[in-house]
């Protein structure tokens, strides 16, 4: 089964950056894609539209890499209380 929340994850980066997704990979450093803080920022926001969560600010700190961002996604959709949507939700009508 493909990994959905990488899938997500690595097109919201791509969107973001307005590069390819193909040319994002797990193990990709974020600072050598180009993101600053700004870029961060609007990434984290996309991230919790996307997937209903909410991100700590201590967790940013600690992001480095694509698959950083990926586990933690991850980490916060295991732990969101049952029945939660895990990113499938519409847009707002």
């Amino acid at each position: 089964m493909p990994d959905e929340v990488a899938e997500k994850v690595i097109a919201t980066l791509a969107s973001v950056k307005r590069i390819p997704a193909e040319n994002i990979k797990p193990d990709t450093n974020l600072q050598e894609m180009g993101i600053d803080s700004l870029d961060v920022f609007t990434l984290l926001f996309e991230l919790e539209n996307t997937f209903k969560i909410s991100i700590p600010d201590d967790d940013v700190r600690s992001i480095k890499t694509v698959n950083d961002v990926i586990e933690g996604v991850k980490k916060l959709l295991a732990a969101a209380p049952p029945g939660t949507s895990v990113g499938s939700a519409s847009p707002a009508e």
